[in-house]
Parts: C-alpha cells; structure tokens; sequence
C-alpha cells in the first residue's frame, strides 16, 4: 500500500509540474508573440467604412482592396485607399494613393505612392487635381498636407511646387514652396 500510494503521489507531482510548465511557457510565447511580432490580428478585402458626424450626417468614407489591423502598434495598413471627404453644400473630396496607414486613434491617415486629391463638378468634369507622392489626412481637422513636390491643376492653371497644405473645410490650398504657375489663355469669345 505505501509502494502504491507513493507511485500515486509521484503522478500527481508530475502532472501538476507538467501543467505549470505548460502554463508558464504557453504565458510567455504569447507576451513574446504579441510584443516582438509585426503580425496582422485580423485583415479584410474589399474593405469599406463610412464616418458619421455627431448629426447622423456623412462625414467620410474609407475604402480599401486589402486592410489589415496590427496589434503591436494599433494601426491599420490600406491597400489602394479611395476617400470620400463630405462637406455641407459641396460635392465631396476623393483622396487615393497606392497604400496608407491608419493611426490607433483612427483620425489620421497616412498616404505614399501616387496620391492624387480631386474635385469634380456636378456632370463629373474634373474641376481640381493635386498629385504628390505622399500626404497626411487630418480627418477630425479636414486638414491635408505634403512635404514632398506637388502639382496642383485646376481648369485653367498648372501650379508646381514642394509641399502643400489644403484646408478642406475652406477649400483652400496653399503652396509651402512655389515653383512655377502656368495659366492658360481662356476660350475667345
């Protein structure tokens, strides 16, 4: 009976050491796992958000090919990102690049590679175009900006230079550096 109850006590011993052991290294590899890791937590296709402003109204719509959410620094990554910017008694702002982030407090977005800002008209006739190669969205400010060199078209006028701030809510550009400006000549009438 002793020969037995010590057999019966060392399998306990083990099993409980076995289950701490699991336990202890299962805990570490997941702190390690999330801390040292850059690894999407979840991802989407054809991804699409629409912002509302505290009135029920649209703020703006985020669409995306690809997103995905990263758990380390809390951001978002955005594939091919279109935005949709509303405004009161206007048509909207379209913003695209070809990727973007997302910050943790979702209320700035980071724009690189071919990012294109416009405004179309009623009939859809392009009235404004900015084309840089990156660009920071303010969402809560309506405030964009660049740093890098910036084309900005409108119907009658070229204007080149290195960065850019637009004031969305005012509709209102300002050129940080100008380059150069080329306005066409009207039509004669």
């Amino acid at each position: 009976m002793n020969q037995r109850a010590l057999w019966l006590f060392g399998l306990f011993l083990a099993a409980g050491l076995t289950t701490w052991l699991l336990r202890y290294l299962g805990s570490e590899r997941q702190g390690a796992d999330i801390s040292a890791f850059h690894d999407p937590d979840y991802y989407m296709e054809d991804f699409s958000t629409l912002t509302m402003e505290e009135d029920g109204r649209p703020k703006s719509r985020l669409r995306a090919v690809y997103m995905a959410h990263y758990p380390d620094n809390d951001t978002t990554e955005l594939l091919q990102p279109t935005m949709e910017i509303y405004r009161i008694g206007r048509l909207p702002l379209f913003i695209s690049a070809e990727r973007g982030w997302v910050t943790n407090a979702n209320n700035v977005v980071v724009l690189r590679g071919a990012v294109r800002m416009w405004e179309d008209d009623a009939t859809g006739k392009r009235v404004l175009q900015v084309d840089t190669s990156a660009a920071r969205v303010l969402l809560d400010s309506e405030y964009a900006e660049t740093d890098q060199p910036t084309v900005i078209l409108s119907k009658q006028s070229t204007i080149s230079g290195t960065g850019m701030r637009a004031y969305i809510k005012e509709s209102r550009l300002e050129v940080v550096k100008h380059e150069r400006t080329i306005i066409e000549a009207g039509p004669k009438g």
